[in-house]
């Protein structure tokens, strides 16, 4: 909202770089475009922003010059996304007209707070990727010094890791400590390039095995709660989930837990990131009842010294996979950093044949290979402003972001002078405010317990506050999953046109435990396949059922489809796993 005595003018002005050229996309790039398509257009993670630090006494006309040297300097900043006859391309242009908002206001405390208001302004329209340059500029001036100036980018032009660097730069070039004359820096299209080269490769499909290897073991869900059934309205048929909410954040703020990472970093030995993810995995797992907790986690993809200062986007995701099973928490945090390591190491790849390596797992093990679990530390790439607190306490902040819909997205913000964690869904219905309040404040009480003594891992619940999930007849532990027989029998009478029950029963080879589905065959599901088909298609949503292992179909159904021996009397016209057809191929591990 604009204020009543403010006066709102747009500066353009010609920026001229020092080439035209067109090519492929980066790994990274192809990545961000194709989770930024699926996106709304007021998601917010659809854009990022960045708070400026501006000297003192720095002037209009000195402002606008470091903006339009940081967009003259960085070719993606000049950049625009086109299709082309193989894909995907990147067209840079040499000029570009540079538009920046110019705020009058006057100058004076609050300065948080209208930094705050700007980037919303910026946000209002969404950007145009093959039209817009993928960012916006706005400054607040009084009279004609600047005293704010702020920044939102397009995932497209840089990750967490360029907007540090655009922000160093900027105040840099304000400083003179900077010059348009320094040696240009790693461009995207060098990038690309490279990237096609016989060793890129090679890591490419290495972090393909990777990740084979720990979607094949990854749970259905980071965090399995009971489902309460909601009946269908207006006569629609149940489809295994219900409606959620809006979604909603939890930010932790917690200088005690910023106290004790400073202990258990100097006893350990290990990182402050490391030191959170190992006690978030403890009460995730305990909470849970898995001890195998997997969470993707963007990598910033930055080693080389020719990366410590592109800007563009090179973050794609890792998978990080923790087994928990470890005596204490020391042992956690150590094996938490390596898988961490692992993790940054396998990602860099082929967004779109990772695609296929999701599909073809979520196809053999009927479970959906969502996003549904996230770790994102930016921790060290903070906006220099960002607000410290003053107050010792503890304390929790609650919003709710727009057009959000990951099931949990922990953001590491900060980890010196006070911890501040933050916790989002997209669906605040299966994961309500108790139950995020809950997982934020255990953190801090492994964090704090850790700081005095390494902690047997057997007692995170008590240190924790945190209970394992209560959990009846209807759950039952396979494939790595806690599954709720109820949810598949929810999906099945959604997905398949006949009358259809699943059971649980044992392996064959002693092995666990397996989900059957006899089912009545219709002209539509007439054979595994199809019905497997059908299932998948029902699963989303549905965070604690997974597609049957196997399919009886027969020509008709018992009087009671509930009684597994009563389909057992009836003809069997087709069985199967429903597995075999499958038309991508896998990079196997």
């Amino acid at each position: 909202m604009i204020a009543p005595s403010e006066t709102v003018r747009t500066i353009h002005l010609r920026v001229d770089g020092a080439r035209a050229a067109q090519g492929p996309l980066t790994l990274g790039q192809a990545n961000a475009l194709q989770w930024i398509s699926a996106l709304t257009d007021d998601h917010f993670l659809s854009l990022d922003q960045w708070v400026f630090t501006v000297p003192a006494g720095t002037t209009l006309d000195r402002a606008c010059a470091a903006l339009a040297g940081l967009v003259r300097r960085y070719e993606s900043l000049r950049t625009t996304y086109h299709d082309g006859p193989d894909g995907p391309v990147q067209r840079v242009a040499r000029s570009v007209e540079l538009p920046i908002e110019v705020h009058e206001r006057p100058a004076g405390p609050g300065g948080a707070a209208l930094a705050r208001e700007l980037i919303g302004r910026l946000r209002e329209r969404p950007i145009d990727l093959s039209t817009d340059l993928p960012l916006r500029f706005a400054v607040a001036v009084d009279g004609d010094l600047v005293h704010a100036a702020v920044a939102v980018y397009s995932h497209m032009a840089a990750d967490y890791g360029s907007i540090a660097v655009l922000g160093r730069r900027f105040t840099a070039l304000l400083a003179g400590t900077a010059s348009d004359r320094d040696e240009p820096p790693h461009q995207p299209l060098d990038r690309a390039a490279r990237e096609r080269s016989p060793q890129s490769r090679r890591q490419a499909e290495a972090a393909l095995r990777y990740w084979s290897g720990i979607l094949r073991r990854r749970p259905r869900c980071v965090l399995p709660r009971p489902v309460v059934p909601v009946e269908p309205a207006d006569g629609a048929e149940p489809d295994g989930s219900a409606p959620p909410l809006a979604p909603r954040s939890a930010e932790l703020h917690s200088p005690r837990a910023a106290a004790a990472l400073d202990r258990i970093t100097a006893r350990t030995g290990a990182s402050r990131p490391m030191a959170v993810l190992a006690a978030l995995a403890a009460v995730l797992a305990t909470r849970s009842g898995q001890r195998h907790v997997v969470l993707y986690s963007p990598a910033a993809n930055r080693l080389g010294a020719r990366l410590r200062e592109y800007v563009s986007t090179v973050a794609q995701d890792g998978l990080i996979g923790l087994d928990a099973d470890q005596p204490n928490y020391d042992a956690l945090v150590w094996h938490a950093g390596t898988a961490l390591l692992r993790a940054n190491r396998n990602s860099v790849f082929d967004a779109e044949a990772l695609q296929r390596v999701h599909d073809r797992i979520a196809h053999e093990r009927g479970l959906p290979m969502i996003r549904d679990g996230v770790f994102n530390n930016i921790s060290g790439n903070a906006p220099p402003d960002l607000p410290t607190v003053a107050t010792a306490e503890t304390f929790v902040d609650w919003w709710t972001p727009a057009g959000f819909d990951n099931l949990l997205l922990f953001h590491l913000v900060r980890t010196e002078q006070s911890l501040i964690l933050e916790l989002i869904t997209g669906d605040n219905r299966y994961l309500p405010d108790a139950e995020m309040e809950g997982l934020l404040l255990g953190t801090e009480r492994v964090l704090a317990a850790a700081a005095t003594d390494n902690i047997p891992l057997a007692q995170i619940g008590e240190i924790a506050g945190i209970v394992p999930i209560a959990r009846d007849g209807d759950w039952h532990h396979i494939d790595h999953s806690w599954i709720q027989l109820g949810q598949v029998n929810r999906v099945l009478r959604a997905a398949l046109p006949g009358p259809a029950q699943a059971f649980v029963v044992g392996r064959g080879d002693g092995d666990g435990e397996m989900i059957v589905a006899h089912l009545a065959a219709t002209g539509e599901i007439n054979d595994p396949a199809r019905a497997h088909l059908a299932c998948l298609r029902r699963l989303a949503g549905s965070y604690t059922a997974m597609a049957p292992h196997r399919y009886v179909l027969h020509a008709g159904a018992p009087a009671d489809p509930t009684d597994p021996h009563a389909w057992r009397d009836l003809p069997v016209l087709a069985e199967g796993d429903g597995r075999a057809v499958h038309a991508e191929s896998e990079v196997q591990p």
